[in-house]
């Protein structure tokens, strides 16, 4: 941007208009007159050398701004990208222990859906959309284990949600506590957890204790840090057959993938 530069006037006389009192040249003026207009001359390019020091100092901040902006814009698009790309070029051979793991539809499958979600994570709330319709038309044909991943540093409940749905699973209630988490999102908190408890009908003392101590807080732990070594870096991060999809994707992407893999089988 060209920046205006200041104006440096050559002297000149500065004329009065003609009067009718014949007035000549205002240098003829008394002293005291020819001081107050000096004064005001020299006000006048103080004043003008200001407004050009400011408006420059304005477009240089304005241009400013948008080249941050811009810078902005590529950073979010480059992480837009990296995200995409994320996923691993080959498959991840995911552990599955029967033992430890929670594990729905056909155990026998051959095709594996894994999947390391946050109950308190919108987009796990609406990937959950998907996994139903998923259960929905493959439940015979595929098992799905689920893993904890808890942000605990943006989802202040996702760690007691975690360990409410542990807790009932030691109960023999996983999966219907999950169920409740999901459909519940908006209301998450110690209160509820122990209320929905008690309406699954568990043992609200063995409940209580479990949350309240944190009892399962190892298991969730082991979870996330198993995650952590196959790429997992945000939720939800679903693997079929080891082959990674990140975030909540259409049920037609899923599906997909599903389908892929019977295919293989």
């Amino acid at each position: 941007m060209d920046t205006p530069q200041p104006v440096n006037p050559t002297p000149q006389s500065w004329q009065t208009p003609p009067t009718s009192s014949g007035m000549g040249s205002i240098f003829n003026a008394p002293p005291k007159m020819t001081f107050a207009l000096g004064i005001m001359v020299g006000v006048s390019l103080i004043s003008l050398l200001g407004f050009i020091l400011s408006f420059t100092a304005y477009r240089n901040a304005v241009d400013g701004g948008t080249t941050q902006k811009a810078a902005v814009t590529n950073t979010n698009t480059a992480v837009a990208a990296a995200n995409t790309n994320a996923a691993p070029a080959a498959p991840v051979n995911i552990a599955i222990d029967p033992k430890t793991d929670w594990i729905t539809g056909n155990k026998n499958a051959k095709v594996t859906v894994v999947e390391f979600s946050d109950y308190q994570c919108p987009y796990c709330g609406q990937f959950e959309t998907s996994v139903n319709q998923m259960m929905t038309d493959y439940g015979s044909k595929i098992r799905l284990v689920y893993k904890n991943y808890p942000l605990t540093s943006i989802h202040p409940f996702a760690q007691k949600a975690a360990e409410t749905a542990e807790c009932a699973g030691a109960q023999g209630k996983y999966w219907q506590m999950h169920d409740k988490l999901f459909a519940n999102q908006a209301t998450l908190s110690n209160d509820n957890f122990k209320q929905w408890a008690k309406d699954l009908g568990l043992n609200t003392t063995k409940f209580n204790t479990c949350l309240d101590n944190s009892q399962t807080a190892a298991k969730i732990a082991a979870d996330q840090k198993y995650g952590d070594t196959v790429g997992v870096t945000g939720t939800p991060t679903t693997f079929v057959d080891g082959i990674a999809i990140q975030g909540a994707q259409s049920y037609d992407t899923l599906k997909g993938l599903i389908d892929q893999e019977l295919a293989k089988a």
